[in-house]
């Protein structure tokens, strides 16, 4: 099992101030520990993402996690499971348009990490601080749209856990 990030999983421990690069060292050396055993992973969206900011967190990540950290998205799987989510977000009737077009944005990851793990979901699992709630209707949740497809979304101390691991 590889577990993936999802951009939240850098932005809200270090810019919601818990855990901050320059102070929680040893979380953030336990993240840099377990990406060079190819534990933890992500894909070239978050990537996107993250580098979308130019600070300390770009930096870190940029200097710090391996080069095969974050994996091309695009394959031929990927891309027919893109088409099988995008037409699940389109035509779900709990969901109002604002909600439909934030998941459906390709600038955004989540829809990616959606799609990459219900690609194959016994290999992998989505680590993310986003909470489900299949009932609101303004956005739809990681968690949400990874259980329509079979695909496991974690949270990170949950990771830690399954893993073992203590920092």
């Amino acid at each position: 099992m590889k577990y993936i990030f999802d951009t939240n999983s850098f932005i809200t421990p270090h810019r919601g101030g818990y855990n901050p690069l320059d102070v929680a060292i040893s979380f953030w050396n336990k993240i840099h520990e377990l990406s060079d055993t190819s534990v933890i992973m992500s894909i070239d969206k978050v990537k996107d993402e993250l580098f979308g900011h130019d600070d300390e967190l770009k930096n870190w990540v940029k200097e710090t996690l391996p080069r095969n950290f974050f994996v091309k998205f695009e394959s031929d799987a990927t891309m027919a499971k893109l088409r099988d989510v995008s037409a699940w977000a389109n035509t779900h009737r709990i969901y109002n348009d604002t909600a439909k077009r934030k998941f459906l944005d390709n600038t955004k990851a989540d829809i990616y990490l959606v799609s990459f793990a219900a690609t194959w979901p016994e290999d992998y699992t989505i680590v993310s601080f986003e909470k489900s709630n299949p009932r609101q209707i303004g956005e739809i949740k990681l968690p949400d749209a990874c259980d329509a497809f079979g695909a496991r979304c974690i949270m990170m101390a949950d990771m830690f856990r399954e893993l073992g691991q203590t920092y």
